[in-house]
């Protein structure tokens, strides 16, 4: 079950960003318990650039992350049907970067998708990946990206090559300037969730099964 043949000594993962990445990052705090989330509004894109990108340069750090599994209520409470449906756990790894920072496929695969979500707070530009290891297929999803995509859906693609680039604005779906790396199973593909970049507490106990943990693609 994945992610475990990815942890063998044949998969060579290539980092996302290539060299583009200098020392270590800076953590960001989207959970509620951090008072400052109040103040972000993913409707207007520009005060939230502003605040992010701000906390990062005092930070002194040159990238960030955003968390796995983190909760979301606070910076998501502008998204009812969120809220309702209690999809408040981040099921991606957020990265930061610049419009125009390029990424490179971190695993042999083929573009299964390509497209833009339109809408404020949504993926904008997206690519999904395709890959195969020993017995499990699985998919790896890149959101808030450049909607000028750089590849077909049914390319192949092999690891290091660059597949994409990073968006802003509309192409971010209002978003902060970074992208967004979720793993998703054949079992999420398979009951119609492969858009769902947060999930509920209902569904941590098995979100292996579902959305496992997207680290172990992420080298830098």
């Amino acid at each position: 079950m994945y992610p475990f043949p990815l942890l063998t000594e044949s998969a060579q993962i290539a980092p996302l960003f290539g060299d583009a990445l200098r020392g270590v990052p800076h953590i960001f705090d989207f959970t509620s318990a951090n008072p400052q989330t109040l103040s972000y509004d993913p409707s207007a894109f520009q005060p939230f650039q502003d605040a992010v990108y701000g906390e990062l340069e005092g930070s002194g750090k040159q990238w960030g992350i955003g968390r796995y599994l983190e909760e979301r209520g606070n910076v998501l409470r502008h998204y009812p049907q969120m809220i309702t449906e209690g999809r408040i756990y981040h099921m991606g790894l957020d990265i930061t970067s610049l419009p125009g920072t390029p990424l490179f496929a971190p695993l042999d695969g083929e573009v299964f998708l390509i497209g833009k979500e339109e809408g404020i707070g949504n993926y904008g530009g997206f690519v999904v990946l395709k890959h195969r290891i020993e017995e499990d297929t699985f998919y790896s999803l890149y959101g808030h990206l450049c909607s000028r995509h750089l590849v077909q859906e049914g390319q192949k693609i092999a690891a290091g090559e660059r597949f994409a680039v990073i968006g802003d604005g509309s192409d971010s779906g209002g978003w902060f300037t970074h992208t967004h790396l979720q793993v998703i199973t054949e079992e999420a593909h398979r009951r119609g969730r492969m858009f769902h970049g947060y999930a509920s507490a209902q569904d941590i106990p098995t979100i292996e099964s579902l959305f496992p943990s997207p680290y172990v693609l992420f080298r830098y």
